[in-house]
């Protein structure tokens, strides 16, 4: 049995924010999503956006840290969330060399990730 939910955030709508903790992997079903320092206005700054396929939310996941940034639906946007303990058993199923592969992955990411 898959253990995913199915959500639809509509046009502005916040799938997470920054500083919320990391619970889930997201996977774009449709739609466009933009990850965001800050919200809306002035300070806002869009560091990239995630189409249909992609998948978000799991650089915190796998840090076991709270999100940096915030998830913010650009359209209308349908979104399967993955929750950390359905996540993790899969990852743990993996094959070994794929678990180090994510791993170091991970590891580079943070290493040229400068924001907080």
């Amino acid at each position: 049995m898959v253990d995913f939910t199915r959500n639809t955030f509509e046009a502005s709508q916040m799938i997470f924010d920054k500083g919320d903790a990391a619970e889930s992997v997201y996977v774009l079903r449709s739609g466009l999503v933009d990850i965001r320092l800050g919200t809306w206005g002035k300070n806002a700054s869009t560091l990239g956006q995630v189409r249909a396929g992609e998948v978000f939310g799991e650089v915190a996941l796998l840090e076991n840290r709270c999100h940096r940034a915030s998830a913010i639906a650009r359209e209308k946007s349908v979104i399967l969330e993955i929750p950390r303990d359905e996540f993790m058993r899969r990852l743990d199923a993996a094959d070994p060399l794929m678990k180090s592969v994510v791993g170091h992955l991970i590891a580079r990411l943070q290493d040229i990730t400068s924001f907080t």
